[in-house]
């Protein structure tokens, strides 16, 4: 079911029907977007995507991590060594990812070929949205605390610039030119248009309750929001900064990838344990797939779907064209971000909760390597830089 053309994107929110998100998940459990207890109280609509607070416009304090035990402290001493000798590295010949570390108000900078901490960018106020630009110059982090959107320089793996941000800015997404960027706002249900440039907000566009994940199609012609408490897809002309039109989804969707090369729209629904395949020109609604238990986002990649589910732990793998289901994949505690590599040989996965980020083979779909890259990583956007 789709709603296209003329239609409103900024509807009443869609809620179960206790009122609250304890309809989906009545065991007392860790909030699908962060650490902590799931009681959400009936008044407030959501939880934070970022964690739990205690109403609107107020951010988490967050939980200890799960106390360390003596393979994962193993684990940890290894990973410091190793970050340690590459720090000095002048180059690389592969591809890196950038990583948000939001409790420890950092970004890994990660080697992919050797899986190893390169380098790391301190980004105050819990850093967690990422995206990378095509080319690779830039990478764009939100911070839900600090209200900002900060500019790295990836060569110099240096922050440049920080730009003030209202609302709670949360998904960031970037033209394939390399600007504008667009951000999106959970609290006030909109995206911001900003100058990387300038650092000037150039334009809002309404879209639907709590917009969390957004993507750009690769001719930069379509932005697309996952407007979790409408349930929906927004789909935004990106010229004319106009709402086109919407897509009906599973409970809550929250991550949001494009497929360009079938002009496709997946998105993770995290209340729904599912993940929602739109038309990226029509909106019209083409599968919704059963997959773990709260699913975050979704990654393609050697003609699979890859999503994490957070409570799960697993990546779920389905086929990416039959929506066939392929297997489950263990990975690590509370696993958010992903994203394939260019080639489509492997896929990598920020585990939240246990601070490992690991690399999977697409094909075999095993896991074949892994690295601690700080305090908290979550990685949510396209956090691949191309090889230099």
């Amino acid at each position: 079911m789709s709603r296209w053309k003329g239609k409103s994107c900024n509807g009443s929110r869609q809620m179960p029907a206790s009122g609250s998100i304890e309809a989906h998940n009545p065991s007392p459990q860790p909030s699908p977007h962060g650490r902590g207890s799931s009681a959400v109280p009936v008044e407030r609509a959501s939880p934070l995507p970022w964690g739990e607070g205690q109403g609107e416009g107020k951010f988490p304090q967050f939980k200890t991590p799960p106390a360390a035990t003596p393979s994962r402290m193993r684990f940890r001493a290894a990973a410091a060594i190793c970050g340690a000798v590459l720090f000095s590295a002048q180059g690389f010949a592969g591809e890196e990812a950038f990583v948000t570390c939001q409790n420890g108000n950092t970004v890994a900078v990660v080697d992919l070929d050797r899986m190893s901490v390169a380098a790391r960018v301190e980004i105050p106020g819990n850093p967690v949205g990422i995206a990378v630009t095509p080319d690779g110059t830039r990478a764009f982090v939100t911070s839900s605390e600090g209200k900002t959107l900060s500019v790295i320089d990836a060569a110099q793996r240096k922050a440049i610039k920080t730009i003030r941000l209202k609302g709670g800015p949360f998904g960031v997404a970037v033209h394939p030119s390399g600007s504008p960027v667009y951000v999106t706002d959970w609290f006030e249900h909109r995206i911001f248009v900003v100058s990387p440039q300038t650092g000037n907000i150039e334009a809002e566009v309404s879209v639907g309750n709590s917009p969390s994940g957004i993507a750009v199609s690769v001719d930069g012609a379509t932005i697309v929001t996952a407007d979790r408490d409408s349930d929906q897809l927004s789909f935004i002309d990106a010229k004319s900064l106009t709402v086109r039109g919407s897509a009906k989804t599973g409970s809550r969707p929250f991550g949001v990838t494009i497929d360009d090369s079938t002009h496709r729209v997946f998105a993770a629904n995290v209340a729904g344990n599912s993940v929602t395949v739109a038309d990226l020109g029509t909106g019209k609604v083409l599968a919704e797939v059963k997959v773990g238990e709260r699913p975050y986002a979704v990654a393609l990649a050697s003609g699979k779907a890859f999503v994490t589910n957070q409570y799960a732990g697993t990546l779920s793998v389905f086929d990416a064209q039959t929506y066939a289901p392929l297997g489950e994949i263990e990975t690590g505690q509370y696993p958010e971000g992903i994203a394939a590599s260019g080639d489509g040989k492997f896929i990598y996965v920020a585990n939240w909760f246990d601070d490992r980020f690991a690399k999977i083979d697409a094909v075999s779909l095993k896991a074949t390597g892994k690295v601690d890259p700080g305090n908290g990583p979550r990685a949510f956007g396209a956090f691949i830089r191309k090889a230099p």
